[in-house]
């Protein structure tokens, strides 16, 4: 006791230390690519040419006579493009036909709402946007009779040696996150605003696609269809509002902010220039991600002008490419907006609990003409 009291008449008693603020633009210095997976920009749109043919997620493959677009642009001939960044506002009805393959089944269902509908933005009326892809319903049919050879390719490669094995491979393989029918990619376009005509994999209803294609239905479990524009996509762009339980911490990069929830589930307000009805919702887009939490599949919320206040809708977090990607589809209306026939505004919660550092940028929100 008496060391005790000693030692509190001569020594200061350990104070804690203030936390330490958290920076994303330091971040950014110090290791851009983790920083990058928080954060978001606009694409830049190259320059128009006519007619203006674009290839989208091009890769090693670029085609003479297209404006080539992908996120790593390899040479000279190729634009930097991310399909999940903001598509620029000038890029609306300015592309003559848009050609993809081995490109939409790299993201997940609600991403390739969002890619599509930016796609028939930049479309032409009557435009074509052509997909190849591998067919779910072709590679079920491959798991149903497969058999392990020692030439076949999975076997060969993955030691593959049942059916189901051979599915989920196949579904996987190089990065797949979402494979169609043709019935389910037909439903998918309509939604977007497109009607979907089947075609060879090698034949186009535009000619300037035949031909245009690397692989073939007899060498691979490739289909292929022109998505014709027959009903035209809007993107109203809507800047966060007020801003409830979180502290402004930073502005990263042009409408890129970083907060931090000072009480539990911080809420930001989103108000339409106009009402958005249930007829012509496409998607919606809320640009935000958590920095913080990496477990929570509740994390992230979002009510329609409070209708089902009590039970929004929840963001599953493992369903997305990229963190910032919060998407509501046409086909989650009713799950989300209940019985309401229109919604004006938007309350999104981007954090759970205090501390919880999140990035917070627009909502896109992208509407059909009528029909």
């Amino acid at each position: 006791m008496a060391l005790f009291k000693r030692w509190a008449k001569t020594e200061s008693p350990p104070q804690a230390e203030s936390p330490a603020v958290f920076s994303l633009r330091e971040l950014a210095r110090s290791n851009p690519a983790l920083a990058d997976l928080y954060s978001w920009s606009t694409n830049v749109a190259p320059p128009a040419v006519s007619p203006m043919l674009v290839q989208i997620g091009c890769g090693e493959r670029v085609l003479d006579g297209f404006v080539n677009l992908d996120f790593i642009p390899h040479d000279g001939r190729v634009f930097g493009w991310n399909l999940l960044d903001l598509w620029p506002a000038q890029w609306e009805g300015v592309a003559d036909g848009i050609f993809s393959e081995d490109v939409l089944e790299h993201f997940f269902y609600g991403e390739q709402f969002y890619i599509l509908c930016n796609a028939n933005r930049a479309l032409r009326a009557g435009a074509i946007a052509r997909t190849l892809m591998p067919s779910l319903q072709r590679l079920v049919d491959y798991g149903a009779s497969y058999e392990p050879k020692p030439d076949e390719l999975l076997h060969q490669a993955f030691g593959v040696d049942t059916g189901a094995d051979a599915l989920n491979m196949g579904m996987r393989f190089s990065g797949h996150r979402w494979l169609h029918s043709p019935q389910s990619l037909t439903h998918l376009a309509t939604m977007c605003g497109f009607a979907t005509v089947p075609t060879t994999c090698a034949t186009s209803t535009f000619a300037a696609f035949n031909g245009v294609n690397l692989r073939s239905e007899t060498d691979s479990l490739s289909f292929a269809n022109d998505l014709r524009k027959v009903r035209a996509v809007a993107r109203t762009i809507v800047d966060a509002g007020a801003v409830d339980g979180a502290r402004h911490v930073e502005n990263v990069a042009p409408g890129v902010a970083l907060y931090v929830a000072t009480k539990p589930r911080p809420t930001v307000e989103y108000s339409l220039p106009q009402p958005v009805t249930a007829d012509t919702f496409a998607c919606l887009n809320v640009r935000s991600s958590n920095l913080s939490s990496f477990r929570e599949h509740n994390l992230k919320w979002l009510s329609m002008d409070d209708a089902k206040r009590d039970n929004p809708w929840h963001f599953d977090e493992t369903m997305k490419s990229r963190p910032c990607m919060n998407i509501v589809t046409r086909n989650q209306w009713q799950l989300l907006a209940g019985d309401a026939a229109q919604f004006s505004k938007l309350t999104f919660s981007p954090a759970a609990t205090i501390g919880e550092y999140f990035t917070l940028g627009c909502t896109e929100v992208f509407t059909l003409a009528d029909a």
